[in-house]
């Protein structure tokens, strides 16, 4: 699968949680993106990045920031400095401003896990969703 399909079911993924944790999605930057009902808008940029999908609700945390990230993602100078400005847009005075979901590739998770440590991000500031390896697998026959 190319990485951009790669990253499209990925983004859908962490859209899907994003509506079960009981947000509305308002912004998605994804081809799949009809998958959820209405055109979305690109989402705006948070500190200096945009994320892929923005959810929000009624009840704190208001805002849910939601990115996908591909195995070629997972060592870019880009990847780590999305993930600290979401962490750092996640960290209210005393309940997290936003919630920050990132999906990854199931077999990802270590490498995004040191990757979270090596930056000081505190591990409770990102959800992860580990998409299977079998979704992101290009289908024959």
């Amino acid at each position: 699968m190319s990485a951009s399909k790669e990253h499209d079911v990925i983004a859908a993924m962490v859209a899907r949680y994003i509506q079960q944790r009981g947000y509305e999605l308002v912004a998605f930057d994804c081809s799949l993106d009809w998958l959820f009902g209405d055109s979305f808008r690109l989402p705006p940029s948070i500190i200096i990045h945009r994320p892929d999908v923005l959810g929000v609700r009624d009840r704190t945390p208001f805002v849910c920031i939601g990115e996908a990230k591909t195995r070629s993602d997972m060592r870019s100078a880009r990847t780590r400095q999305q993930l600290k400005d979401f962490a750092l847009a996640s960290a209210g005075k005393t309940a997290a401003a936003c919630e920050v979901v990132v999906g990854i590739p199931s077999d990802c998770q270590t490498i995004l896990n040191n990757l979270i440590n090596s930056l000081g991000i505190a591990p409770n500031r990102i959800t992860v969703i580990a998409v299977p390896r079998p979704l992101l697998e290009e289908r024959r026959g």
